[in-house]
């Protein structure tokens, strides 16, 4: 693919790659699941996609810290720029667990859903 940007056409020297170079179909596919949920979560779309770098595999020893009977977090949901306080509690309660080391939650089980009405189950 030939690039077009402002400085290849100028005839400078450009190193970019095209939007999406390094991406794989799967990722690509997951960041367009991912708007989505976040735009018929907070009913209008993201200002900004960014990657995070985190680890994406829960370890294979945690230490089980009890049920999570709750969720509380902030959110502008529906309101751009007006975060709002939710509180949600869980009819199934998940377990909530973190890393050996302790620095990292994870929520394990449970049966809620994220949906355009928010946080069920």
């Amino acid at each position: 693919m030939t690039c077009t940007c402002s400085q290849c056409v100028a005839g400078g020297k450009c190193d970019a790659r095209p939007v999406g170079a390094g991406i794989n179909i799967v990722q690509i596919r997951h960041m367009q699941q991912g708007r989505n949920l976040y735009c018929a979560f907070n009913r209008f779309g993201p200002s900004r996609v960014r990657r995070v770098a985190h680890s994406r595999v829960i370890p294979p020893i945690v230490v089980e810290l009890g049920e999570l009977v709750g969720v509380m977090y902030r959110s502008d949901k529906g309101r751009p720029g007006q975060p709002r306080t939710y509180i949600h509690q869980m009819e199934d309660p998940p377990r909530l667990v973190s890393n050996v080391e302790g620095t990292q939650l994870y929520i394990v089980g449970g049966s809620y859903r994220v949906t355009p009405r928010g946080i069920e189950g």
